[in-house]
């Protein structure tokens, strides 16, 4: 440690280190090999923290202090101040991002899931009064034979996925070899479907990383009528709210989540239960349950060994499966552990991750 400089060595005022010159950075220079900076006499002689506060750049005072502790044995150190440059402060420039507006839907479109940014999911239900056949554009991102932006349909009665845009079924879009589209006509029965699109996080129509693809605005997916116009006898709205098939729905679960739906059964029903979690060596980490309300026991449990593989890494699991319950009260619940879900997929998410969780649907029988 170094010694105390006496009291004759002592600045008169430590009120403002300069007086009235603004923050500033001087420059010295010795008669020695050190070179020694008048700061570091400064600091020897104040409270640390009073250096501070009179707004000294703490880069500057550690630098005088390992300063004075070298120079304190050198007796012929001589300190001159040269000159007081003025330091401007620099300001980082604010970078500020406006989400563009959704894109026009193409004429003769019922569904419209376009201008997709980066980790996005969206949804979009509909209804046919009898079959009909419906075109599907859609655009995304891919490469090496997987999707990474990407949609699919999916029947809302059973849950069963009747529509996906798989790699080996699309092809180039122009710009990037990554950017993927398909343009084909699919034939769809009467009844209610659910549309979903994902996106990873990089490169979407917000911000493309690389070349963008011919058609921007298209990148999602569009359901449209191949006639390009919409027959609104045939085509309706569907929402899974107001859906009396469903009883009961716990999706989009997030990490160490603990949730629960009552739903009741007036007599004895079929019940079909569509549930995904992750598990791994005969153990489940996110699962669901059914609890009889009067008696508190289980009357059905997601376990590894009734489950299989859901797509992407190896734990994530799915139950599909029907169970008859008596009439009576119940309450659906779902628990996870602290990884690997809607929060952040620590390995590739499942390949219905829109529907991660567990739904209740009332059997056809």
């Amino acid at each position: 440690m170094y010694a105390r400089p006496s009291s004759s060595e002592q600045p008169a005022s430590h009120g403002n280190l300069w007086g009235n010159t603004p923050r500033s950075v001087i420059r010295s220079r010795t008669n020695s090999t050190l070179r020694l900076n008048i700061l570091g006499r400064l600091v020897a002689a104040m409270p640390f923290g009073r250096i501070l506060g009179a707004g000294v750049p703490i880069v500057l005072v550690v630098g005088a202090i390992a300063a004075v502790t070298v120079g304190r044995g050198h007796k012929d150190t001589i300190v001159h101040v040269v000159d007081v440059v003025d330091v401007p402060r620099v300001v980082a420039p604010v970078v500020v991002k406006i989400k563009q507006p959704p894109p026009t839907p193409m004429k003769g479109s019922f569904v419209a899931l376009t201008g997709m940014g980066d980790d996005e999911m969206a949804s979009q239900g509909f209804a046919l009064s009898e079959p009909m056949e419906v075109r599907v554009y859609a655009m995304g991102e891919g490469s090496g034979g997987d999707m990474y932006d990407y949609g699919w349909i999916v029947d809302a009665a059973d849950t069963e996925t009747v529509w996906r845009m798989q790699y080996e079924d699309t092809e180039h879009a122009g710009g990037a070899q990554k950017n993927r589209m398909i343009d084909e006509v699919i034939t769809l029965d009467a009844g209610a479907y659910m549309v979903y699109y994902v996106s990873d996080g990089s490169h979407s129509w917000s911000e493309w990383n690389s070349g963008a693809p011919s058609k921007q605005e298209a990148w999602g997916i569009t359901l449209l009528s191949p006639s390009g116009v919409v027959d609104g006898e045939t085509v309706g709205e569907y929402a899974v709210s107001s859906d009396p098939l469903v009883l009961a729905r716990l999706i989009g679960i997030r990490d160490d989540a603990n949730r629960s739906h009552k739903f009741a059964l007036d007599e004895e029903t079929q019940v079909r239960i569509y549930a995904l979690g992750e598990g791994s060596s005969g153990e489940m980490y996110d699962f669901a349950w059914i609890q009889n309300v009067e008696t508190g026991r289980a009357v059905w449990e997601m376990t590894h060994a009734m489950t299989e593989h859901a797509g992407g890494g190896d734990k994530n699991r799915l139950f599909e499966g029907t169970i008859v319950l008596p009439a009576g009260e119940y309450v659906l619940r779902y628990r996870s552990d602290g990884s690997h879900s809607t929060d952040n997929w620590n390995v590739s998410p499942p390949a219905d991750l829109a529907n991660y969780g567990v739904t209740l649907l009332r059997g056809k029988g």
